[in-house]
């Protein structure tokens, strides 16, 4: 069985390169995810084709994302959590760079619960929405 730290490594970079199927591939059908949003708060997201309409609602490949996993580590058997730095730059020269972490719990090789904290959620929030 892959470790959880693999599995949210593999859709960190998934993500990055904007690839759905191998997202869709690493999170359960029923997954629940909570994702910064602009206040600083969280939206919680119930369903894996849900959380994929969100994730495709940016067009983060327009904007050249780069994530890279600075550290993960697993704090228990079933949870992964990784700091990850996010550099994009849009065509209109903006750019981004921040961090986030991720805790995730991994049931049968999936994702099953995702956490995302952004260090700099109005930041982040601006970039994409005038991406």
């Amino acid at each position: 069985m892959t470790a959880p730290a693999a599995i949210l490594c593999a859709l960190v970079a998934a993500f990055g390169r904007v690839d759905r199927s191998a997202m869709a591939e690493l999170m359960d059908p029923e997954i629940v995810a909570h994702v910064t949003n602009a206040a600083g708060g969280t939206d919680r997201i119930a369903g894996r084709e849900p959380l994929l309409q969100r994730i495709a609602a940016f067009d983060y490949g327009a904007a050249r994302l780069a994530l890279r996993v600075t550290n993960s580590v697993e704090p228990a058997p079933d949870q992964a959590l990784a700091m990850v730095e996010v550099r994009a730059a849009r065509s209109d020269g903006v750019r981004l760079h921040n961090h986030a972490a991720h805790l995730c719990r991994v049931r049968g090789g999936r994702i099953v619960e995702w956490w995302m904290v952004d260090a700099l959620p109005a930041e982040s929030d601006s970039f994409w929405r005038g991406a």
